[in-house]
């Protein structure tokens, strides 16, 4: 669970790069109008999309922190995802409007020079951003937030097309005109990359793409090294935003008991959930060890269909004086019939389980094995 302080961090930290994008944003976007630079405007807008994503974290950062509820018993996450692909969206349509009004200028009249000013705009723009790169990414990392860490390399795409607006507004100042607005359909594409980044990750996301190999890769290992796991089955990972759900089937020896097979379970869910930050819930179906499907698992009479005839038949028998209890065991074979019953003092045992195991399996032809325990009427008192 994340602690306040981290909590405290992480908000600060995207509040404060929201106010920095808002202030640049504005910043280059009226220096670009005024000076002449269409590089100048797109690195405005380019800022302006940081901001939007400043204010996507810091929505899905609240919203993933809400515990699940009768609508969302999966989590918020989702959440998050919907915003990115509005964020993508966004991105996309600004490069598109970009490319359109630098093509013109392109084309029309590539001979004007922005104001020098513009240079000294972008300079302070690659200063910040970059220092908000490195801050985002020291205490993404320090939180173990992936959200976090993602954003502080926005943060340093904003930079990278701040340099290049500073060499196309050169170009421009030397006297190649076109310098500036090639610039300007440079950024645009990189606005365009990174819209198809987002909403291909949000996309994914929403049709329950499967998660990284890698995160799956360890869930594996941390479930597979669990005492008595001695399988996996249907192993499903998916992403809510920055969260990752999973549900897997773990096999175990088909001999122990229900609650020893949902005691390793629990250890296994435990110990994944502990240890693998980005996994935030995980579902686990206990499953006997080579006898997950076939007639055990899906043609094998259900206990109410057999219990009747079993403790009919075995109550039947001259040397069972009382049944104490029936257990069955489902496998490919057949029901495993397990009876603990207090016998007369005279019988023996393994002659009264030879002649039960032939009437039972007469009568009941699933039966594949039997076997009778004796139990003194001391001990089960």
């Amino acid at each position: 669970m994340t602690s306040p302080s981290n909590t405290k961090a992480k908000l600060h930290v995207t509040l404060g790069g929201g106010a920095i994008n808002l202030v640049l944003s504005v910043l280059k976007i009226a220096a670009g109008f005024m000076l002449a630079s269409p590089a100048l405007v797109a690195d405005g807008f380019h800022s302006l999309g940081d901001m939007a994503s400043d204010i996507m974290v810091l929505w899905a950062l609240r919203q993933s922190a809400r515990a699940p509820d009768a609508d969302h018993p999966y989590g918020h996450g989702r959440f998050e995802t919907l915003a990115t692909l509005a964020l993508a969206a966004i991105l996309a349509l600004t490069g598109v409007g970009v490319i359109w009004d630098a093509s013109a200028r392109l084309l029309s009249s590539a001979g004007l020079a922005p104001g020098a000013l513009a240079l000294g705009v972008v300079a302070v723009s690659i200063i910040v951003k970059e220092g908000l790169y490195h801050y985002t990414l020291r205490v993404g990392r320090a939180t173990g937030s992936a959200l976090l860490e993602a954003n502080a390399w926005h943060h340093r795409t904003d930079a990278l097309s701040s340099v290049v607006a500073l060499v196309g507004i050169g170009a421009a100042q030397l006297g190649f005109g076109w310098g500036d607005p090639l610039a300007a359909i440079v950024i645009a594409l990189m606005l365009l990359h990174a819209g198809w980044g987002f909403g291909k990750t949000a996309a994914a996301e929403l049709v329950d793409t499967q998660a990284p190999d890698d995160l799956r890769t360890a869930l594996e290992g941390k479930l597979t090294a669990t005492p008595g796991v001695q399988g996996l089955r249907d192993l499903r990972m998916r992403q809510h935003g920055a969260q990752t759900l999973a549900d897997v089937s773990v096999m175990v020896d088909p001999q122990i008991s229900v609650t020893e097979g949902h005691r390793i379970a629990e250890v296994a869910r435990a110990r994944a959930l502990d240890e693998i930050d980005a996994l935030s819930d995980l579902v686990i179906h206990v499953e006997p060890a080579g006898h997950f499907e076939g007639f055990g698992a899906e043609a094998a009479p259900l206990r109410a269909e057999v219990e009747g005839m079993i403790m009919t038949l075995a109550q039947a028998h001259p040397m069972i004086l009382t049944l104490d209890t029936l257990r069955l065991g489902y496998f490919d074979d057949g029901l495993h019939v397990e009876l603990l019953a207090d016998l007369r003092p005279e019988a023996d045992p393994r002659q009264t389980e030879a002649q039960l195991a032939d009437t039972l399996t007469e009568a009941l032809p699933e039966v594949a094995v039997l076997r009778l325990h004796r139990i003194s009427t001391g001990l089960r008192d």
